[in-house]
């Protein structure tokens, strides 16, 4: 099966927050804008994965498709 993904590369994001999440996000990185720079082949819990970037982080982020919302 075929997992299709919502943002394309190029496309402007922000992380949303899960408190479900083991390893917590800033609320600085909350309000950040990143691009997605990869759509990585493969899929996380049925998921999109994707590497994303924000200038003032030196490494991109992985994340999936339920920790983004469209800028």
């Amino acid at each position: 099966m075929t997992i299709s993904s919502r943002f394309t590369i190029g496309q402007h994001v922000r992380l949303v927050e899960d408190k479900s999440q083991i390893i917590r996000v800033h609320p600085d990185r909350l309000a950040a804008v990143y691009e997605i720079v990869r759509i990585v082949p493969g899929e996380r819990d049925g998921e999109a994965l994707y590497h994303i970037r924000n200038e003032a982080e030196p490494h991109l982020r992985a994340v999936s498709e339920g920790q983004l919302q469209a800028a």
